[in-house]
């Protein structure tokens, strides 16, 4: 039977294409993952049981095999990892180079060729920080000379973290640079650099002669859909109401608007009787003008090869396959660049034309009676929904609830925003005449608006999901793949599979009744997240604030990990001072899940942070720390707070910085925040603890030789990284040397996880994005 049905699907070759196309897949998958090895074992067992077996012919294993290397070696030869600027970070310097990527304020990506006058060959992304520049003197392919520093992106150091250094890597580019001061730099253009300059000029020039009848937010709008998502940029509460109402791919060029495009183009030329191979060969040239115009996204490059290969084939009588050409075209863009895996477009692009091609040929066929303009209105909308929606919530943990309504009611408005922009746009080229196209188009654009205006306000628009897990993202499309093959033709053994799929889709969370607490890696700052065996939850200090433009420690570590494990409360904030680099992203804690109290050991503190947190604290449960106070009990548990006299007065507030005891049947943890030797002995701490974390980042005077007998630590936490200041220092390393230690700038984030009577310390492994245990240990119980 198996043998039967395998042979029979090596004869469809949509179906080898795509096999074929998927273990490519999986060899690139393997290379970006660090997992090859585990899959090539997967796909040497699968290929010597068929063979066994004898369920197909050993040249397909033998050729599926070689495809799954190819992949591998594709990408690790395509792939740089380093380039001359990588080792020359962190520094202040002058740059020179080109702008290689349209400017996208404050952003761009520039190739240098000079710093501090010596050569070099390298790529970074630029931030232009000076405040009120004028963006728009910034050219693709013009030169520049620039004054700033450059930095390596942070590392990934923590679960559920953007890894932004990782992320750059995608696009050959290693380092940071963030420019204080910019010149422009006369040099000649090769024809490639001038082309794409004009292209850009006159793209916006197009966008000015729009501009005369179409106003914000309109405009952005038409300039998404038209030209891509760097071509007027919305403000912040349009992409959000487009967001929250499920509508944003509409702010970028997709590959819908293609379909759109060519689909009116061949409408009207067929009406006018044109002859047809010219009607196909204007179509290609259009749609490929409307793909260098929109800058050359994965998912217009997708839809734009499909259908030029598509009207190629129509033009020499060959019919094509439409899964096997998606397939072709996945394997052409990954030879070309194996990076457009890690694109979150490129994947949402090729699955959601995948489920349609298939899903939404069965469903039609099953609709004769319908006309197909009416099917395919409602239900291409429906059918994306379902193929994208566990890629939504993976990386951005939302749903739009009221998604596939907006889509549907904004489908056929979209339609005519796409040709009618791209066809007003030509015309721009030639004249500013399109005062009568651009009335038509306003009204459609604000139609859009309106539309995603009204879902973004309806109750509970945008729902919070927790992150799905490989394995259930795997059940779930393996469940809708069966629900596919069901609605070409119902079998009784496939609906049983989906129920089967459909309960192991349900995640069973057991309960685990053991005392975790979370050292982040915040660089040279500190923030703790504890989770107790009642699954409470309380957060000690919050990084930092963002550097420039960038958003807190807070913001981009700890409340994404948050998100991802669907917690929404936190039973208590202790803000142990108001250094930034301990409260700077208190206020992102506060107005991003609900705090249920916080604790200060100041309200007269006149920082600029102080100032945000006091605001952000007001109309909330706070108060000011006292030593000896019980901050939260539950069966063999206990955290207790100890704090200096306020002293309003000092000059250092370090000394002055609630530290915390969490005590768990023999376990014992002492949080030092930023106190130093002395002011831990004056607040008479307890002694035999388990682990300490290292007061001021393990600077000088943090620890003292009698203060480690008196706290008779195993273990040594030290929350630091890149710093001017020489944190940790020799003196504390050496005073520490009979302890382990365990540093984020080395360990990355570090996890304690115990049962009271043994613990365990795991830190993070950046490359394979998981805690991994380092050593096990025994409680020492506390006289305490």
């Amino acid at each position: 039977m198996i043998r039967n049905a395998v042979s029979s699907a090596i004869q469809n070759k949509n179906i080898v294409m795509f096999a074929t196309a998927v273990i490519f897949i999986a060899g690139t998958a393997g290379y970006y993952n660090n997992c090859a090895i585990a899959l090539a074992a997967i796909v040497m067992a699968l290929g010597i049981f068929a063979a066994a077996k004898n369920y197909c012919r050993p040249k397909y294993i033998l050729f599926w095999i070689f495809m799954f290397y190819l992949g591998f070696f594709n990408a690790s030869l395509r792939t740089t990892t380093t380039d001359d600027l990588a080792p020359l970070a962190p520094r202040n310097t002058v740059i020179e180079g080109q702008i290689v990527t349209v400017p996208k304020a404050p952003k761009f990506f520039f190739e240098v060729n000079k710093i501090d006058g010596r050569d070099v060959t390298g790529k970074t992304i630029v931030t232009i920080t000076q405040e009120d520049a004028d963006f728009s003197q910034y050219e693709i392919g013009r030169f520049y000379r620039l004054t700033g520093r450059l930095s390596m992106p942070a590392k990934a150091g923590n679960p559920s973290q953007f890894n932004y250094r990782r992320y750059l890597q995608n696009f050959d580019t290693f380092t940071t640079f963030y420019a204080e001061n910019t010149e422009p730099l006369n040099r000649d253009l090769t024809v490639r650099w001038r082309f794409m300059n004009s292209l850009n000029k006159l793209r916006a020039g197009i966008i000015t002669k729009h501009a005369k009848y179409i106003k914000s937010p309109n405009l952005e709008v038409l300039g998404g859909i038209v030209f891509g998502d760097d071509a007027v940029q919305p403000a912040p509460e349009i992409k959000d109401s487009f967001r929250t109402s499920g509508l944003l791919h509409i702010l970028a060029a997709s590959g819908m608007n293609v379909a759109f495009i060519y689909g009116f183009w061949y409408f009207f030329l067929s009406r006018m009787r044109a002859p047809y191979r010219f009607t196909v060969i204007s179509g290609i040239f259009l749609v490929l003008l409307y793909t260098l115009m929109t800058g050359l996204g994965p998912p217009i490059i997708r839809a734009a090869l499909m259908l030029t290969i598509i009207l190629i084939g129509k033009l020499i009588d060959r019919d094509t396959h439409s899964v096997s050409l998606l397939s072709f075209v996945a394997l052409l863009m990954l030879l070309y660049n194996p990076a457009f895996l890690n694109d979150v477009g490129f994947q949402l692009s090729f699955v959601v034309t995948f489920g349609i091609l298939t899903m939404g040929t069965y469903l039609f066929a099953r609709l004769k009676c319908v006309p197909l303009w009416l099917s395919g209105s409602i239900f291409i909308p429906v059918i994306a929904q379902i193929w994208i929606v566990p890629m939504q919530m993976f990386y951005f943990n939302t749903i739009s609830t009221y998604s596939i309504i907006a889509n549907i009611v904004s489908v056929p408005i979209l339609s005519i925003v796409s040709f009618g922009g791209f066809t007003a746009s030509i015309i721009a080229v030639f004249t500013d005449k399109i005062g009568w196209l651009d009335w038509v188009l306003n009204y459609a654009t604000g139609a859009i608006v309106w539309i995603s205006d009204f879902f973004s306000k309806l109750p509970n628009a945008l729902g919070s999901t927790i992150q799905p897990s490989l394995w259930q993202m795997f059940v779930y499309y393996t469940l809708v793949t069966c629900a596919t093959l069901l609605i070409k033709r119902f079998n009784k053994n496939l609906a049983i599979a989906c129920a089967v799929l459909l309960v192991l889709l349900i995640p069973i969370k057991l309960p685990a009744a053991k005392l975790e607490i979370i050292t982040f890696d915040v660089q040279n700052a500190d923030m703790f997240l504890i989770k107790t065996p009642k699954e409470k939850y309380f957060v000690i200090d919050t990084g930092r604030s963002g550097f420039k433009s960038g958003g807190s420690g807070a913001a981009y570590i700890l409340l994404p990990y948050l998100v991802d494990r669907g917690i929404k409360n936190v039973e208590t904030l202790i803000i142990t001072h108001f250094d930034n680099d301990h409260s700077g992203g208190a206020v992102d804690i506060l107005e991003g899940v609900n705090v249920k109290k916080t604790y200060v050991n100041s309200y007269d503190n006149k920082s600029y942070t102080s100032k945000l947190v006091y605001g952000a604290l007001e109309n909330r449960d706070s108060t000011l720390a006292r030593s000896g106070e019980t901050v939260y009990e539950e069966p063999d548990l206990k955290m207790t707070n100890f704090a200096a006299p306020h002293n309003p007065g000092a000059k250092d507030d370090n000394d002055g910085s609630i530290v915390t005891l969490l005590h768990y049947k023999d376990f014992d943890m002492l949080f030092a925040a930023d106190t130093s030797a002395q002011a831990l002995r004056e607040l008479n701490v307890p002694s035999e603890i388990d682990v300490l974390k290292v007061g001021h980042h393990g600077a000088d005077g943090a620890v003292d030789e009698n203060m480690l007998g008196h706290l008779a630590n195993k273990v040594s936490i030290i929350s630091t990284g890149p710093n001017r200041y020489g944190h940790p220092s020799a003196n504390t390393l050496n005073f520490l040397s009979g302890t382990d230690i365990y540093r984020t700038d080395i360990d990355n984030s570090i996890k304690i996880v115990t049962d009271g009577k043994n613990y365990k310390v795991y830190t993070w492994d950046i490359a394979h994005r998981k805690y991994v245990i380092a050593k096990k240990y025994r409680a020492a119980a506390c006289p305490f």
